[in-house]
């Protein structure tokens, strides 16, 4: 053994002395710290899914996102078809289906948060004032005889979806007269959920009117409308400061800024994919294209603590090899080793890190529990270099290199949209300045 161990030496060898063998552990630590990264991030999916489970309950019993649809005029009437076969005429049952002419919304949405446990759920209050008119409703054009209308299923109908939305009883002014809407609609209805009002009790035989309604409502994640009218317009402002316009349309004009938005939409007739007025046979009728049309807005946080946690933990390799490097340049310049065990200890600090910054930020935001987290194993790492770094400068050197590393990673998170393109120039710079203190180094040398 011990020639064997001379004539490697004499070959100058020296395999678990050299550079190349040194890389060789510490490519296989940063291999062996990756089944840590995986467990945090598995974790951090965990509990982002009780977190939406939470979310979700509080929301059920709140109340689920709202679509407004109408107010639309419903009138089913008898029609006598002839059959050839029996040589004789029937009565069948057609529905028809006026949309209004003028159609507008005008609201203040006002977020509130509800907390249960350690889990904070965005929902929101809304008062809403409905005002348009049908006009130019002729029934004769569409072959309809008022005495044919079947006035005990004839309806005005407004479609909400979540109707435990609803915070007061809903008032309908229809040509300056005062009615109230009862809940749920009849069963040949074109909505599946909604308020309505018997057509007998607001008019006799001309359908046409101007009518106004005020809704409150309670909330949660989006705001929906359908531009039935055939102007429809909404405007809405809110002190919500991160607004998500969602849709098949976009506002017109909109004003976003840190004390909420205002938002303006303007939707005519030609704009979408059914008529002003309709008869059928079928009640669904046009009414995939109706919530197919649907836009409006959503409260939307860009990125919430458990999607941070997630993205920040998918850069924790690259701080480990870029610690890794570090020490390593230390050991080929300072020509004093540092132990596996040691390269170890300081990987899993940076691992810890991630469970940290979790566990804080679901009680104290991400923000905080960043820099605290960041601070404390900046700290640790610190104080256990001083253990195989005697100069207090490489210390410091150590030290400041992972604050600049942690710096950028929040950067990253902070930049959303320019976040690939800060992250590889970053990471180009990082590349070339250790290509430049590299160059001169003898890397054949034991």
């Amino acid at each position: 053994m011990e020639k064997q161990e001379n004539i490697l030496d004499r070959l100058g060898i020296s395999f678990h002395r050299t550079l190349s063998f040194k890389l060789l552990v510490i490519g296989m630590l940063i291999i062996i710290l990756l089944i840590p990264k995986v467990m945090i991030l598995g974790l951090i999916s965990e509990r982002q899914i009780n977190s939406r489970q939470v979310v979700n309950e509080v929301m059920g019993m709140w109340s689920n996102e709202q679509v407004i649809s109408g107010p639309v005029l419903f009138v089913p009437f008898k029609k006598k078809i002839y059959n050839e076969e029996d040589e004789k005429y029937n009565e069948v049952t057609r529905y028809a289906t006026f949309l209004p002419k003028q159609l507008s919304f005008n609201g203040e949405l006002q977020p509130k948060q509800l907390k249960r446990s350690i889990y904070n759920v965005d929902v929101y209050e809304t008062e809403l004032t409905i005002n348009g008119s049908f006009e130019d409703i002729d029934l004769a054009k569409s072959d309809i005889e008022i005495a044919d209308i079947i006035w005990d299923d004839a309806q005005l109908q407004l479609s909400i979806s979540d109707l435990r939305g609803i915070s007061k009883g809903l008032e309908l002014k229809w040509n300056n007269k005062d009615y109230t809407f009862s809940p749920g609609k009849n069963s040949s209805s074109i909505w599946h959920s909604g308020v309505s009002i018997p057509l007998k009790d607001l008019v006799s035989e001309d359908l046409n009117g101007e009518f106004t309604i005020n809704v409150q409502l309670k909330g949660s994640q989006s705001l929906m409308f359908t531009p039935l009218g055939e102007n429809t317009t909404v405007h809405l402002e809110s002190s919500w400061n991160d607004p998500g316009f969602t849709g098949n349309y976009l506002p017109a004009d909109r004003n976003v800024d840190e004390k909420g938005f205002q938002a303006d939409w303007n939707v005519l007739h030609f704009n979408r994919n059914y008529p002003q007025h309709w008869v059928s046979s079928n009640v669904f009728e046009n009414q995939n294209d109706i919530e197919n049309s649907k836009f409006g807005v959503e409260m939307v946080s860009l990125a919430d603590h458990y999607q941070k946690n997630m993205r920040s933990a998918k850069y924790a390799i690259l701080i480990i090899i870029i610690t890794f490097v570090v020490f390593f340049m230390f050991e080929v310049l300072s020509e004093q080793r540092i132990h596996p065990f040691q390269y170890i200890m300081v990987g899993s600090a940076i691992s810890i890190f991630y469970l940290l910054l979790l566990s804080i930020s679901e009680h104290l935001g991400f923000n905080m529990a960043y820099s605290i987290a960041t601070l404390a194993v900046i700290l640790l790492v610190f104080f256990y270099t001083r253990s195989f770094m005697p100069k207090l400068k490489n210390q410091l050197l150590t030290s400041l290199g992972l604050v600049v590393c942690y710096l950028f990673i929040f950067i990253l998170l902070q930049l959303e949209s320019f976040a690939l393109l800060a992250g590889s120039i970053g990471l180009f710079v990082l590349l070339a300045a250790l290509m430049y203190a590299t160059r001169k180094i003898n890397w054949y040398k034991d």
